[in-house]
């Protein structure tokens, strides 16, 4: 009763009150947005609560935040209808689909980098559309000792998802690729042990195949048939190239509509089928960071 007086009296102490209560009680959210929507997750207790919210037209593109103050402000709208308190609010950010690179580098000189600004002394030729000196670079750990895995973003683009929360009075504790938090997802998974893994990904309708060998990813295909039975043709050729006489195992990432797209017609000469579609990217993503204790 003494507090709330006490509240009414100063309103600059409602502001102190909350931001202890940040300190003493964080929430960690993830966020993950796309072009259409923004998918959040919130850490409670022991798990994730998901929720997602339909984006206005024009809001982002193709990864890229068009209009950060009315994107800051959906942001903490959708944090508020879930009842937090922004500065209670750390916020994980799942780079989009669209907005990242990644290659996989082998060999001794590779196995030994520790950071991008040794993998930037050497000027490798990645086949990226992203310039390497303008970009932001992680290096991811490997099972594999005799390589490296490096993901990268453009600068801006970075700095505008980080402008975008500027708007929404929410810092940004760390970031990381969508898609190469659910391969750490999968990795940990009990598919993830297979020799050879072919790990089809689904997002708005488009197609990703990637294939992995020993839990790295060796290539990644963006594909461009999206109807079947031409799909299902290139996925099969793409394969078969890559591994003609193994039994590769399967994973398929997709929206929920896609259950079963695959499994009605896999064939067992082509592997087995470890999951078909029970989880989408973001989900699969939400795995490797469930319970996390330096997130």
């Amino acid at each position: 009763m003494v507090l709330a007086e006490l509240r009414d009296r100063f309103p600059a102490l409602d502001s102190w009150v909350m931001q202890v209560q940040g300190l003493l009680d964080p929430r960690r959210v993830l966020l993950a947005p796309e072009d259409e929507a923004l998918n959040l997750a919130c850490w409670s207790q022991d798990d994730w609560a998901l929720s997602n919210l339909v984006l206005p037209p024009d809001l982002c593109r193709f990864g890229q935040p068009l209009n950060r103050e009315a994107l800051g402000e959906t942001i903490a709208d959708l944090l508020l209808e879930q009842g937090l308190s922004l500065p209670q609010v750390e916020v994980e950010l799942l780079l989009p689909l669209t907005s990242c690179q990644w290659r996989l580098l082998e060999g001794a000189a590779s196995a030994a980098l520790s950071c991008g600004a040794e993998l930037r002394q050497l000027h490798p030729e990645l086949g990226w559309s992203l310039a390497v000196q303008d970009s932001y670079l992680d290096l991811l750990p490997q099972p594999r000792a005799d390589s490296a895995l490096v993901v990268g973003t453009d600068r801006l683009l970075l700095q505008a998802w980080v402008s975008t929360l500027e708007e929404a009075d929410l810092p940004l504790r760390r970031a990381e690729w969508v898609l190469s938090a659910a391969w750490r997802g999968l990795r940990d998974s009990q598919a993830g042990t297979d020799e050879r893994l072919v790990w089809l990904v689904e997002q708005a309708g488009r197609w990703r195949l990637l294939l992995l060998r020993k839990g790295c990813p060796e290539f990644d295909f963006n594909l461009q048939s999206s109807e079947h039975p031409a799909l299902r043709h290139e996925v099969l050729e793409l394969v078969e190239a890559w591994d003609p006489v193994g039994m590769p195992g399967w994973w398929i990432t997709a929206a929920p509509e896609w259950q079963g797209y695959w499994g009605a017609e896999h064939d067992s000469r082509h592997g087995p089928l470890h999951s078909d579609s029970e989880m989408s990217l973001f989900e699969l993503a939400l795995t490797a960071s469930r319970g996390r204790d330096d997130a």
